[in-house]
């Protein structure tokens, strides 16, 4: 569906996954809504990438698509005597599969497109929006409701959510509009105000754990109980991670880390940080992980989690024995503006890795050197 980390190799993608894990007081409030005859006819599921917010809204899709689990049966409530006590339906029935195949005639779907060089454009376009619109407004192929999914909504252009307002401000009757948003704020105001919002936390290690196992079921222990905490409660996170060999780049940035200096009198473990920079340096092949934005990814979070722990912030654990510790240490030795201006050069060279073609090993060799010495960033700050 897209890449906010609800679809990963090893799980069903979000349009075909039967189970919702996690998340049972959001469906509680869909069907207490829907039970109640005051289905809204915009809902905004947001929360942080990777945690089910779009295997949720095919869930919705095709319970109301079904007639509220009656399988077409029509009407608000369907043809049960009883309001239905759960969002699921039959994963084998016709709507459950048309919905898998998006091929459901009154489902529609709108999200970023492939460019001509095959990679998703970065936003959604105005003319998307009014195209999605017109087809939205065609009346309903069997006679029942409309359902359309807004993928990524937050990746939406000025133009294309104000388009996309008008719908929400006139929706067609028999009209369901589900955004979903891995960033709330980025949302206009105007738009987050004409829908129910519902929030979705991320997962709770258990589930992590057991979908990581269901996902990558040759992890052993050791690496799963890291990958779980790297998580942050999003499975398409870990899962991402365990293809890129995330928990032994883990165990690499968190002993490197932990091994630099913290003045210009100390040596930067030289060995050690020519191994890591060619280990990233490979460029992966099609459908491989990516150990460098990986490995670039968990250095920042490792820097993140120092300065969080230097400062006393609760909630932390480790990930691996003592990393919390040295994050402390070495936040503490340079100070807070410094970690702040040494982090903000290493993002820097990131950024400019795949827009300049740089050479990876270098980029991490630098990378490293910065966050080691500081080359020149801290001079203005030592001076006063």
């Amino acid at each position: 569906m897209s890449d906010d980390g609800d679809t990963a190799p090893g799980l069903p993608a979000p349009s075909a996954n039967p189970d919702l894990l996690g998340h049972g007081w959001a469906e509680r409030l869909v069907l207490d809504a829907w039970n109640a005859g005051r289905m809204p006819h915009a809902w905004l599921i947001a929360g942080p990438p990777g945690i089910g917010k779009a295997t949720f809204a095919y869930r919705i899709a095709r319970f109301v698509l079904s007639g509220g689990g009656a399988q077409g049966a029509g009407g608000l409530f369907g043809a049960a005597d009883a309001p239905p006590a759960s969002l699921a339906i039959d994963p084998e029935g016709r709507v459950a599969r048309m919905v898998a195949a998006e091929s459901h005639p009154d489902l529609k779907v709108l999200r970023r497109q492939l460019t001509d060089r095959g990679t998703l454009s970065a936003v959604v376009r105005v003319d998307e929006v009014r195209s999605f619109e017109a087809s939205l407004r065609l009346r309903s192929s069997e006679g029942g409701w409309r359902v359309a999914i807004v993928d990524e909504a937050d990746r939406m252009n000025r133009n294309a959510e104000n388009a996309l307002l008008k719908i929400l401000e006139e929706p067609p009757p028999n009209s369901l509009i589900i955004l979903v948003s891995n960033a709330l704020n980025a949302m206009l105001p105007t738009t987050r105000s004409r829908c129910r919002r519902l929030v979705l936390k991320p997962l709770a290690d258990s589930v992590v754990s057991d979908l990581l196992q269901r996902g990558r079921p040759g992890l052993g222990p050791d690496d799963a109980a890291v990958l779980v905490r790297l998580s942050e409660g999003s499975i398409g996170r870990a899962l991402t991670l365990a293809d890129a060999g995330g928990a032994d780049l883990y165990r690499a940035v968190s002993g490197l880390m932990a091994a630099l200096p913290t003045d210009r009198r100390g040596q930067v473990p030289g060995e050690a940080v020519h191994v890591l920079a060619g280990a990233w340096s490979r460029r992966p092949k099609e459908g491989e992980a990516d150990a460098f934005s990986a490995g670039m990814e968990l250095l920042l979070w490792w820097i993140d989690r120092a300065v969080r722990a230097a400062a006393g912030a609760g909630g932390l654990q480790e990930i691996v024995p003592g990393d919390l510790e040295a994050g402390r240490r070495w936040v503490s030795a340079i100070g807070p503006e410094a970690v702040f201006r040494r982090r903000a050069e290493v993002v820097r060279l990131a950024r400019l890795e795949p827009a300049l073609n740089l050479d990876r090993r270098q980029v991490v060799l630098d990378s490293i050197h910065t966050l080691a010495l500081g080359d020149g960033l801290d001079r203005g700050l030592a001076a006063e």
